[in-house]
């Protein structure tokens, strides 16, 4: 029996029933529409905006950092490295989140997060918890507690609190942070650069910045091979400020810098340290000078000064390496230069006689006076460098000539630095003007030149090398983190005088020593040959000599028939019991024989390690 139709009583009694369905169902769609639109604003619209204020509240890219490469000696000694260390950082966004913040204080004040809001408004919560850290902060770090709740409250992203913080220490601070509650201070990993060398070639090894990149001396100059490559990872932390480990992004491991090794082995320059050291004080000098090369390769083999840079001693401290950034005029020992010249252009012979005279000479014509500490008469030229005559070096100078004086300066490295490549080198100079009277008889004799102490030793290289000016080379070769080595050639600049003159030159300097003013650098055992330096020290202030005092120096080479290493000594204005005690001979010349015997018994014990040197240009 099929259902009966509702009349229209009925239909008119259930009409405002369907109306308020009707009304409830528009209100339900419009309601859903509001939030299917609000949703659609959140996800789309509002996505990207909302997606970066989220990372930048929770989300970090950690910079995993790189170790700069070692800097080592020959042999593999560390002068210079970087440690894994942390470093102790602010993070404002989480310093700043009342919710966690008002949690962490409730559990430091033993009360309910309810009833610290109900208590405190929001801002006096951050302060109070700020506060907190702070006085945690003040009992681990060197800051007052002002400071530190200054730093933590700035507007600033982040601020490191402490540096070079050891693993050791760092797990301690992380232990404390946990029962104090304290969070938004993080500890992340970095490097710091240590120097086990401490003192020792300290002016040559240099130092970093804050941003690990070298500012000086090997550091800076070698900063693009050392330099690695710092690797990222991309963290996420929860509202606490706790890292979640299965939100980590993906690595980019760090890559480290190369190692480098320089030429000098710390074993000899140790030992010449000392040496310059007993010179220093024993002399009582300004400053004392020792470098010593080789001279087919132009290998540093040590080099040493005296001040130098001691942290222990800041009073009698420099920052000046004095072996490259401090010339002096040279004296006696710049005369193989005048005798280059004129050897090479034929302007004079080994056995012919010079007139030196009976110990004072006044030209004739340009009226310059010259003197020599005896009178040495009818003298060879060999006896003119023996002997050291001023006179008669200037005699040989007048036929040389102003041109080629100049030329000779030039090819035996001077008035231009050497390219060692440690910042702060100086170039030296000499007059490449007009000359006058004083220039034409004070260059050849080694004044109105100014030369620094490894520019002279690399000159005396090129006479022990066959005339051959070698570039110095102060690093042996790198050293990649994947074993990939890299070595640094020797490296010739040009010829600087024949191979015939620079033999000649040679016997000269041997002469020095075994009938000449240096006879104190004599040594039994094996053959050396050299030149003495005595010069008046000229004050730039006064602009005038200083009566009295002076500077003495010895530079030669050892054995002279195979010269294996050349070795330069200068002290400035050492004291002695009268100023003719003064003189390079009696005191540079046993100073450098002491060098000599220690570099050569070093060589001779030192495992020559091979190496295939490829020479691009220069001399034949």
């Amino acid at each position: 029996m099929s259902q009966p139709l509702p009349n229209q009583i009925q239909l008119r009694r259930d009409r405002p029933v369907c109306r308020r369905m009707l009304l409830l169902l528009f209100v339900l769609l419009a309601g859903f529409s509001v939030v299917t639109w609000r949703l659609a604003v959140i996800q789309i619209k509002e996505s990207p905006r909302l997606a970066t204020l989220a990372a930048k509240k929770y989300q970090r890219h950690i910079v995993l950092p790189a170790h700069r490469g070692a800097i080592k000696d020959l042999s593999g000694e560390y002068l210079a490295h970087d440690e894994d260390v942390r470093e102790l950082y602010t993070d404002r966004t989480h310093l700043r989140e009342v919710i966690t913040v008002r949690h962490h204080l409730a559990a430091v004040r033993g009360v309910k997060a309810l009833e610290l809001r109900e208590k405190m408004g929001e801002a006096e919560t951050i302060a109070a918890y700020h506060e907190h850290v702070a006085k945690v902060l003040a009992g681990i770090l060197p800051m007052p507690e002002r400071e530190i709740r200054e730093q933590i409250s700035s507007d600033k992203p982040e601020i490191v609190l402490a540096k070079k913080v050891d693993e050791e220490t760092a797990k301690k601070w992380e232990i404390l942070f946990k029962a104090e509650h304290i969070f938004g201070i993080h500890m992340r990993p970095t490097v710091a650069r240590c120097f086990p060398a401490k003192d020792r070639l300290s002016l040559v090894l240099g130092v970093t910045d804050t941003s690990n990149k070298g500012r000086w001396g090997v550091e800076r100059m070698m900063d693009a091979k050392l330099t690695g490559v710092a690797g990222e990872q991309l963290i996420e932390r929860d509202k606490s400020g706790h890292e979640l480990p299965s939100y980590r992004g993906q690595v980019t491991e760090p890559q480290n810098g190369s190692d480098v090794y320089l030429t000098i082995d710390m074993q000899l320059q140790d030992n010449v340290e000392a040496i310059c050291e007993r010179a220093w004080k024993a002399n009582k000098a300004r400053r004392v000078v020792i470098v010593v090369t080789e001279p087919t390769t132009g290998t540093v083999l040590a080099m040493a000064a005296r001040p130098h840079l001691d942290a222990s001693n800041p009073d009698e401290s420099t920052w000046t390496n004095h072996v490259i950034a401090d010339p002096y005029e040279p004296g006696s020992i710049f005369k193989v230069v005048t005798l280059a010249a004129g050897l090479d252009n034929r302007k004079i012979s080994p056995g012919e006689m010079i007139d030196c005279g009976n110990m004072y000479y006044e030209d004739p014509v340009r009226k310059i006076k010259l003197s020599d500490d005896e009178p040495l008469g009818m003298q060879t030229v060999k006896g003119v460098l023996v002997h050291s005559s001023n006179i008669g070096m200037y005699k040989i100078s007048k036929r040389v000539g102003q041109d080629m004086m100049m030329d000779y300066a030039t090819r035996f490295g001077f008035g231009a630095p050497t390219g060692i490549g440690l910042v702060g080198e100086k170039a030296g100079r000499f007059n490449t003007g007009k000359w006058s009277n004083t220039t034409y008889s004070r260059m050849p004799i080694g004044y109105e030149v100014s030369v620094t102490p490894l520019q002279m030793c690399m000159a005396y290289g090129a006479i022990a090398n066959g005339g051959v000016l070698m570039k110095p080379r102060l690093i042996d070769r790198t050293v990649k983190p994947n074993g990939e080595t890299d070595v640094v050639p020797p490296q010739p600049v040009w010829q600087a005088c024949t191979a015939k003159t620079a033999a000649t030159l040679r016997d000269f300097l041997e002469g020095v020593v075994v009938e000449g003013t240096g006879k104190r650098a004599a040594m039994a055992e094996v053959r050396v040959g050299g030149k003495t330096g005595t010069t008046r020290r000229y004050d730039p202030e006064k602009k005038r000599y200083i009566d009295g005092s002076y500077l003495t120096s010895f530079v030669g080479m050892a054995p002279i028939d195979n010269p294996r290493l050349v070795c330069l000594v200068m002290l400035d204005d050492p004291k002695a019991e009268s100023s003719a005690m003064v003189r390079g001979g009696r005191i540079a010349a046993p100073i450098f024989a002491e060098v000599v015997r220690e570099t050569l018994d070093h060589l001779a014990i030192r495992n020559e390690r091979p190496m295939k040197v490829a020479v691009k240009g220069g001399a034949q």
